[in-house]
């Protein structure tokens, strides 16, 4: 319905004026549905004839007044024969009409079926000069609560109540005991708001003001107004529930209280009742469409679901009892000290993932701080803690399991940004069935096996069986190439050996051709791993680039003992290659390669000497190292192998 519409149905011509906080007044609320009403309503009569002289007015001595409403006043007066001071509710003068008195009647009655500490006693009722009723009652000495929801130094608090939001709580829960109490007489109060509970000087809490009470047991139809009677808006405009305005929604039940308490606990949290309008029209028109409020972030999240849930539009959502919602409100006092400790870790969660956000991929690790990753393990170990200590005082605490979960998600990612996929998985298990980790866990299974296929590399790399094999094949070799070079020089000086260009020739195909037989028999332990056949590879290439070398110079008229010159320095460049590509230990070899070419250009008549000598410094060396030099261990003349 729209506004004009809802007014419409309550016979409203928008001229009304009322209060906006107080219980709407007795003179307009039967106005409303007068011609709609389905069920006869069986409202009690006010007594035609005075009380006998023993149960009237004269023993109540009036002293004087102590409270007006909106039909009524409040007296204070003595009971004679006690000795004790009473409150004495009647009519004002211009509501002595019956249909007031037997509002005022129904209240008595329906006091008189809610006995409760804390509902305000009934002693008697009686009729006064006026033949108005009178409702003598306990005379409470205090404030009304809602005097002290709105100002949080009133002097009326207890010295003992420092903590004004638990204070206020355990007014609810009381008031909750009440409505519980009378819900089970079968008694709905529809009044409820922090006027209608009086605060006493003793710490006493009573609900009052049953006016408008109505009652959901067959067996009072006739006795006291009955819930589905109701044809007209009762209560307060700023706490009426939905179905209070709009009756032929749902009948008025339990749970149209538990809204209004749910109203009530929403003005201890934000100041002011729930439904806001400028007028009294507008005000129906927003307890009508009673959006479900919205609480701010200041307010636990606990206390907003329970104002949520209790204000719910719909009535099969809210708590079905009174008793429902002070347990929630119990609940939460009971582990409020969590909620501080879940406040705090979020914080921490918050400090963790800046410091995590900034320590992640593009920043490469080397450039990483140590003090850094030194702060972001101390604020996770201080929100893991919350968390987990909120946890462990209420296992129920849903806000700190998911907080739990996002600061290990968070540093799971932290870990898989450094590559650290061990530490990762510690915190995935304990994650469980979160829907973050399959994700997580894909990333830490990529880093796990590039993990473990690099440590496979480096065992490769460090383990070398064939290192002993690969140094007596480079002795071989050196003694294959130094040996006849000595002996050609020794017999070219005696005149019995004269040099060719095509001897080099062809002792380069026999030194290939012997290193390829020496490769091929010794070829298990060469190539026993990785290490092994980048080593061997490399020997074969530079054999063979030799001889292609060769060939090149001997194509180009390169055919002199100079030319030994160029085959020295193609060995030392090979060398230093292969230390880059394939051993640093083949760095040994290329000073004797590069010093024998310097030789040569200076000595060129002893050429011969001057290879073999190279040669036996150079590869010859090396190979001492390859034979000499333990497993995953560099020799002593350089740092490691590869």
């Amino acid at each position: 319905m729209t506004l004009d519409e809802l007014l419409s149905s309550l016979e409203m011509d928008g001229t009304q004026t009322h209060a906006l906080d107080s219980t709407m007044k007795p003179t307009l609320a039967p106005k409303f549905r007068r011609a709609r009403r389905s069920v006869p309503p069986s409202e009690p009569h006010i007594l035609p004839e005075p009380l006998p002289e023993d149960r009237s007015s004269h023993e109540l001595k009036i002293r004087g007044p102590l409270a007006e409403g909106g039909m009524g006043k409040v007296l204070l007066a003595q009971q004679s024969g006690l000795r004790r001071d009473v409150a004495v509710k009647t009519l004002k003068d211009e509501f002595l009409e019956e249909a007031f008195a037997a509002r005022l009647l129904r209240e008595a009655r329906a006091l008189g079926l809610v006995e409760h500490p804390n509902i305000v006693p009934l002693y008697a009722m009686q009729t006064d000069e006026r033949n108005a009723p009178m409702l003598v009652m306990k005379r409470i000495e205090g404030v009304p609560w809602r005097t002290l929801i709105h100002d949080a130094s009133h002097p009326a608090f207890p010295a003992d109540a420092q903590d004004r939001l638990a204070w206020h709580l355990r007014v609810l829960m009381r008031v909750c005991d009440a409505v519980h109490y009378a819900h089970s007489r079968g008694v709905l109060h529809l009044d409820l708001k922090p006027d209608n509970v009086m605060i006493g000087a003793f710490r006493e809490v009573y609900l009052v003001d049953w006016g408008v009470a109505v009652s959901t047991h067959a067996d009072h139809r006739g006795w006291l107004p009955m819930a589905d009677e109701v044809r007209e808006i009762v209560g307060t405009p700023a706490y009426l529930a939905p179905e209070m305005v709009d009756v032929d929604r749902e009948t008025l039940d339990a749970r149209t209280d538990v809204y209004l308490l749910g109203a009530v606990l929403y003005e201890i949290l934000i100041g002011r009742p729930p439904h806001r309008g400028d007028s009294l029209q507008e005000l129906l028109f927003a307890a009508y469409q009673a959006d479900v409020p919205q609480m701010p972030e200041t307010v636990p999240e606990e206390l907003a679901q329970i104002v949520q849930r209790a204000m719910d539009p719909e009535p099969a959502k809210r708590f079905r009892t009174a008793e429902a919602l002070r347990a929630a409100v119990a609940s939460f006092l009971e582990h409020r000290n969590t909620n501080g400790l879940v406040r705090s870790a979020r914080k921490a969660l918050v400090e963790l993932r800046s410091l995590a956000e900034a320590e992640v991929d593009p920043v490469p690790i080397a450039l990483r701080s140590d003090e850094a990753n030194a702060r972001v393990q101390r604020a996770f170990g201080r929100c893991r803690f919350g968390f987990a200590e909120a946890i462990r005082q209420w296992p129920e605490n849903e806000d700190a399991r998911t907080g739990l979960s996002d600061a290990l998600a968070t540093m799971a990612r932290y870990h898989l940004s450094r590559k650290e996929a061990a530490s990762a998985e510690i915190l995935l298990e304990e994650l469980g069935d979160d829907p973050r980790v399959p994700t997580l866990r894909v990333e830490s299974e990529k880093q796990r096996m590039e993990a473990a296929r690099l440590e496979q590399l480096g065992h490769e790399e460090s383990a070398d069986p064939g290192r002993r094999e690969r140094g007596r094949l480079m002795l071989a070799t050196t003694l294959f190439v130094s040996v006849p070079g000595i002996v050609g020089y020794i017999g070219q000086q005696l005149g019995m050996y004269r040099y060719q260009w095509w001897h080099t020739v062809v002792y380069t195909l026999l030194l290939t051709l012997f290193m390829g037989i020496g490769g091929f028999l010794a070829r298990d332990a060469l190539m026993s791993n990785r290490r092994g056949r980048q080593i061997l590879a490399s020997i074969v290439v530079v054999a063979l680039m030799a001889v292609t070398f060769r060939t090149v110079t001997v194509a180009l008229g390169v055919r002199g003992l100079q030319s030994l010159a160029f085959e020295m320095t193609y060995f030392g460049s090979a060398a230093v290659l292969a230390g880059i590509l394939a051993d640093r230990r083949f760095f040994i070899a290329a000073p004797g390669f590069f010093g024998a070419t310097a030789c040569i250009l200076m000595a060129p008549a002893h050429a011969m000497l001057i290879v073999a000598l190279g040669t036996l410094l150079g590869p010859g060396i090396l190979a001492w190292t390859w034979m000499r030099g333990s497993a995953g261990t560099a020799p002593d003349l350089i740092q490691g192998g590869r």
